[in-house]
């Protein structure tokens, strides 16, 4: 049973929405699109995990969270939580391209492309034994004794594996859904009630992972990040201000709210606050008041005296 079901990533949109307003030259793009190009194989991976679990049906009552994470005081990012009356099993799964070679002292994963090139990853076992530990200390504040495993999936059954540790569990993605429901676990800890509980405090607690703002994290000063409406169509034809609208300059669509996106742009690359003077400037408003009013309609919270004003965006109910 689902009772958390995954979401597209925010932070793809974040990275496309920084290679829209970057110069095709800056010497960051190219880091930028890699970001993407990662984000984008991650998110396709844990969809790979998803249609493997897809008619997961075991013979043990079960909860699983897609996507959960914690942020300060523990800081867990889990691709897939699956509870049980037993155990909790955490499940990550790698999307990486190329042959997987795992190393030991020090740790880590190596991918060997048809090229011979080798790229270096931190060892996602001692990722997962990390999380495994911060998972424990999680759910015994909960005052929840459940043991707590690991299993790696790989996405594609071509991946070739090498030097995995015996004592690791590493899964094809086609592999999970018997392998999980073939396992002999453990006498229940919980009760079914208690089971459900569980379940539903863990998904209380969750909190999406936020890596906004972008700009800083890749050294990018804002005065590089190109300002105005895009359009949401052509996508990078620029839109003008009419008497009441937002129109295209390339495709000449018409639009009444085409600006509201680029105010999740700024929130996304900029920084988590915005006064009416960037507001103005950023979006292209004619005036202070206008993107006074932008801002409030936008349902953004007005934090600060007038002097200082700053407005922040509300929490997005999901």
């Amino acid at each position: 049973m689902i009772i958390k079901h995954r979401e597209k990533p925010m932070k793809i949109e974040g990275y496309e929405a920084l290679l829209k307003r970057i110069s095709p030259t800056h010497p960051k793009r190219a880091t930028v699109k890699n970001s993407l190009n990662n984000a984008k194989a991650g998110y396709g991976g844990e969809e790979r995990l998803d249609e493997a679990l897809e008619f997961f049906d075991p013979p043990y009552p079960h909860r699983i969270i897609q996507d959960f994470s914690l942020g300060e005081g523990f800081k867990i990012q889990v691709d897939t939580v699956v509870l049980t009356q037993s155990c909790v099993f955490l499940l990550e799964i790698k999307n990486i391209a190329g042959k997987l070679e795992f190393k030991q002292n020090p740790s880590a994963l190596h991918s060997i492309s048809a090229t011979g090139e080798i790229k270096s990853y931190k060892s996602p076992i001692a990722q997962m034994n990390e999380t495994a530990l911060r998972m424990s200390k999680f759910l015994k504040t909960l005052g929840c004794p459940l043991p707590v495993a690991n299993v790696i999936i790989i996405a594609h059954p071509s991946q070739i594996v090498e030097g995995a540790p015996p004592n690791v569990r590493v899964l094809a993605a086609g592999e999970v859904n018997v392998h999980l429901s073939e396992m002999k676990l453990p006498a229940p800890v919980l009760s079914i009630e208690e089971l459900h509980q569980l379940g539903s405090r863990l998904v209380v607690t969750h909190k999406e992972y936020q890596p906004f703002p972008l700009a800083p994290k890749f050294q990018i000063d804002p005065s590089e990040i190109e300002t105005g409406v895009f359009c949401p169509r052509c996508i990078l034809g620029k839109m003008e201000r009419t008497q009441r609208a937002w129109e295209c300059e390339t495709c000449r669509l018409v639009s009444q709210d085409a600006h509201a996106a680029a105010l999740q742009d700024w929130f996304m690359l900029i920084k988590s606050t915005i006064n009416t003077a960037e507001c103005r400037d950023f979006i292209g408003l004619k005036s202070l008041d206008a993107a006074k009013r932008f801002l409030i309609r936008s349902g953004c919270q007005p934090v600060g005296g007038r002097r200082y004003r700053q407005y922040i965006r509300q929490p997005q109910e999901k």
